[in-house]
């Protein structure tokens, strides 16, 4: 037997390809009037520019008691840290979470992930002004969706799992002098929260880097799509190597990997979260604003947190830890907001300063151009709406993949140095629409001449995933319910790094144009010069420079704000163990501790960053089950 035949019927023995036996009970006319009041507020929400609603009717506080462990936000790692402390059943846990628990089919179909952007569901975040990428977008501002409610951003976001660079964990490993970061140390992690199901057979997978019976359903879209195919097909003419990319290695091209269970979304509060809920230790206050962290002055040490729910104050104390999983731009704020931070911003904003730390000071995001559209030859199929909700009820079909995209290659660019991707490629199918203008951000000006004459086309999205550029998290003042100045900063590092992976990244693309497969569909590009632009000749690199200045927006795998290191005088807020330096009984748990890149989409590594924490304090505490 030929030995890629013996190895997929093994990978199929170990873990099941998985049979679609799942049946709803909902209809497809059910299915699409929610799809119509979705489709409503989606083309009439207006973002809320502050946390007001939240706010207080007087200045008392009531005092609520105390739990051991209050965790702040029940997002992604919020959600995974809750579930494992309350293992313990003599430890009393207290979720804080300003959302709501949200459980709607609607939120379950990929397809319409974006609709979910532009509703009550979504903070409503944006940048400030940029100067170096999002020019073509209003008020030449970066969007910057994060969610509200259980399970944090995993409620609206693509659902890709994905861990990044195996050598990426052995470099964090040194930055925190501490081996347990190591790869070979946060493997077993990676692998106790997935449940790995085999659904698409050409799908490459290396078993031994996967968890089987974990609390996260990990499996494909299927069945596969023609541009996916096209994608991969073109890859390996290219010489990419078709792989795993939660294997041995993340570079090559592949199918995405998605946290769906027959194909819907399954956030991470419905994992973790929603299955033990009832357990007499876990308490979950949702609609709850948490506006500081109460931080004895003398002694530097949590003693609990204050917060809002239905127009009224809280304080609540812990007698063991505060544990901060509020999110990259949040956590930032509430620390400052408590009296850690910059010494210079917090004596500027009138704060109290509790202990001197660079918080906010590294924020990290990655740009992606998501304009470079293609025309093709293809005959588009034309499914109704009812044929698409009938494939979604059966677990299947183009409404269970967020972006009409599942090919994906992570490649190195001539640029990088070390063993890291710092390219994404991202192979989607679209049609011109009004409502990606809203989603967006788009100047229309700019949308239009991108797209040119073309109605629907093949866009090949270009990710640098692997950044040198910084930005910051700050304060617009000492008021908790105004929002934080979010300021990216894409694309400005001075010797020009970034700008030249997308560059690259660009040629590439047209390098895979010319492959024998997608010459069989003809591509061409048809976009008309940019506003902006004009003064460059068109598809020269002066001219992309621009186009890239142009059409380049956050990608949405935000990190970094508050860095985990060993020494805070070279920027760390956080030790190997999470713990926030200077200041007892208090860690940070999100993905704003992440120091480096990780090339790529970040959920994965936030709930292995948490089942990190969460070992890290049973051990601490020298509790078992």
């Amino acid at each position: 037997m030929n030995k890629t035949i013996i190895k997929l019927v093994m990978t199929i023995l170990m873990f099941g390809l998985m049979k679609i036996d799942f049946v709803s009970s909902t209809t497809v006319d059910e299915l699409k009037k929610l799809i119509e009041n979705a489709t409503i507020e989606a083309n009439t929400y207006e973002f809320p520019t502050d946390a007001r609603k939240f706010e207080a009717k007087d200045d008392k506080i009531i005092e609520l008691g105390s739990y051991d462990f209050v965790i702040i936000g029940g997002g992604v790692a919020g959600s995974v840290i809750a579930s494992r402390l309350s293992e313990i059943r003599r430890w009393n846990v207290l979720v804080l979470e300003a959302g709501k628990v949200e459980e709607s089919e609607f939120n379950e179909m990929l397809g319409y992930t974006a609709f979910l952007a532009l509703s009550d569901l979504s903070w409503g975040f944006s940048s400030v002004p940029q100067t170096t990428a999002c020019l073509g977008f209003l008020n030449q501002t970066c969007r910057a969706y994060r969610a509200r409610g259980m399970g944090g951003t995993s409620l609206m976001n693509g659902a890709v799992y994905e861990r990044g660079m195996p050598s990426t964990f052995d470099e964090w490993a040194e930055i925190t002098n501490d081996p347990s970061w190591s790869y070979e140390n946060v493997l077993p992690l990676f692998e106790k929260s997935e449940d790995f199901h085999l659904r698409n057979p050409n799908t490459p997978v290396e078993s031994e880097y996967h968890g089987k019976g974990g609390l996260l359903n990990v499996e494909q879209k299927i069945p596969e799509d023609f541009v996916t195919s096209l994608f991969l097909e073109g890859q390996k003419e290219l010489g990419t190597d078709i792989v795993d990319y939660n294997g041995r290695s993340q570079l090559g091209a592949s199918i995405f990997q998605l946290y769906t269970k027959n194909g819907r979304r399954q956030d991470v509060y419905e994992a973790f979260l929603k299955p033990v809920k009832h357990r007499r230790n876990l308490h979950i206050s949702t609609e709850s604003y948490v506006t500081k962290i109460d931080i004895h002055r003398l002694s530097k040490k949590a003693k609990g947190v204050i917060f809002t729910r239905n127009g009224k104050t809280y304080r609540v104390k812990s007698t063991k830890e505060v544990i901060l999983t509020a999110g990259v731009f949040q956590t930032p704020q509430l620390l400052m907001l408590s009296g850690i931070g910059p010494r210079d911003h917090l004596q500027e904003m009138g704060i109290t300063v509790i202990r001197d730390l660079e918080v906010g000071s590294k924020l990290k995001e990655d740009p992606i151009c998501q304009a470079l559209y293609i025309t093709t030859n293809i005959t588009k199929i034309t499914d109704t709406l009812d044929q698409r909700l009938q494939q979604f009820l059966q677990g299947e079909g183009p409404l269970t993949q967020a972006y009409s995209t599942s090919g994906v290659a992570f490649l190195k660019s001539q640029f990088e140095e070390q063993n890291y991707a710092d390219i994404e490629f991202i192979a989607a199918s679209l049609e011109k629409s009004e409502f990606d203008v809203r989603y967006a951000g788009w100047k229309n000006e700019t949308y239009q001449a991108a797209w040119g004459d073309n109605t629907n086309a093949i866009a090949i999205n270009i990710h640098n995933v692997n950044p040198r550029s910084s930005g910051t998290v700050r304060l617009k003042n000492a008021d908790p319910f105004e929002y934080p100045l979010i300021d990216f900063n894409l694309m400005s590092d001075p010797e020009g790094h970034d700008m030249e992976v997308l560059y690259e990244g660009i040629n590439r693309v047209f390098d895979l144009l010319k492959t024998p497969s997608f010459q069989n569909i003809n591509p061409q590009y048809k976009g008309s010069p940019l506003p902006g632009c004009e003064d460059y000749q068109f598809l020269s690199k002066d001219y992309w420079y621009c186009f890239l200045r142009q059409t380049c927006t956050a990608a949405f795998h935000v990190r970094g704000s508050c860095p985990m290191g060993s020494d805070p005088d070279e920027g760390a807020i956080v030790d190997s163990r999470l713990r926030v330096f200077g200041v007892r009984r208090l860690r940070v748990a999100d993905s704003s501790v992440l120091p480096t890149s990780m090339s790529g989409h970040p959920v994965g590594t936030i709930i292995m960053i948490a089942e990190k924490a969460a070992q890290t304090i049973k051990y601490d505490y020298k509790s078992s089950q």
